[in-house]
């Protein structure tokens, strides 16, 4: 008896492979067998993640360029602070762009946090949340759909929310038109062209950074793990990978 289905029986030259991971299949129940014994039923293991590494901007000339990252309409900005300084009139910047020194972050003091966006800018003003200095901080910036900008430090709000519709760029971090710095340490740097809002609280996760790779960031800097100087690799879906500038060593201080 030849059958095709090979539904309760043995059958003679039939097409389905019962229980056994086929050689070259692409099919085979979670983990694909190059050659495999009949009757395997082991499972591939993704590698879990991992957090042991960060950039340190000394302040003076670090520099980290990348291609220009862009929208006018929603946006969630995610990353990992650890500053050194605060500056209110010439310094601090975090992230900017070079091509136009009005798309900036900037720590002004523990209380007040200035993010320009083109020729606008918004400044949160928190009187009990307040960013620390030498303690590792995580902030989240996002346009919702209302075109409302807020911002959370460690996924709770820093002051209160300031409308804006211009156009975001970044394409750098430390520097902005080459004479602006952040002195501090800066890890697990996405951005989203989503509202990561409802994720807050799973992606700060208690102080403790985690695979974003769930919420689909299109650009998403792990800032040394898996990396190799000069190069941090996008592992969002942009491809957009950052060039380190006058420093190429990581550092082992991270959020924890």
């Amino acid at each position: 008896m030849s059958v095709t289905n090979g539904w309760g029986q043995g059958a003679v030259n039939n097409t389905i492979d019962w229980g056994k991971g086929k050689t070259t299949a692409t099919n085979n129940w979670g983990k694909i067998y190059d050659s495999s014994a009949s009757g395997d039923t082991s499972l591939g293991t993704a590698a879990a993640f991992s957090n042991t590494k960060s950039i340190l901007l000394d302040g003076v000339d670090d520099e980290v360029t990348f291609s220009d990252l862009t929208t006018s309409g929603v946006f969630t900005l995610s990353f990992w602070i650890k500053p050194t300084v605060f500056n209110a009139n010439s310094g601090s910047f975090v992230m900017g762009s070079s091509a136009n020194s009005q798309n900036f972050i900037k720590l002004k003091s523990e209380t007040q946090l200035l993010f320009k966006i083109g020729n606008s800018s918004a400044t949160f003003t928190e009187s009990s949340n307040v960013l620390v200095l030498n303690q590792w901080q995580h902030i989240m910036l996002v346009r919702d759909a209302s075109n409302n900008v807020l911002a959370y430090r460690n996924g709770a709000a820093f002051g209160s929310s300031v409308t804006k519709t211009t156009t975001l760029i970044i394409n750098t971090f430390s520097e902005i038109a080459g004479f602006f710095t952040y002195s501090g340490g800066l890890e697990e740097f996405a951005f989203f062209t989503t509202d990561q809002t409802t994720n807050l609280t799973a992606i700060y996760n208690s102080g403790v950074p985690t695979s974003l790779a769930s919420y689909s960031p299109l650009t998403w800097f792990r800032c040394g793990d898996n990396d190799t100087a000069p190069t941090l690799t996008d592992n969002g879906s942009g491809g957009n990978n950052g060039t380190m500038t006058n420093f190429s060593t990581f550092s082992t201080d991270v959020p924890t």
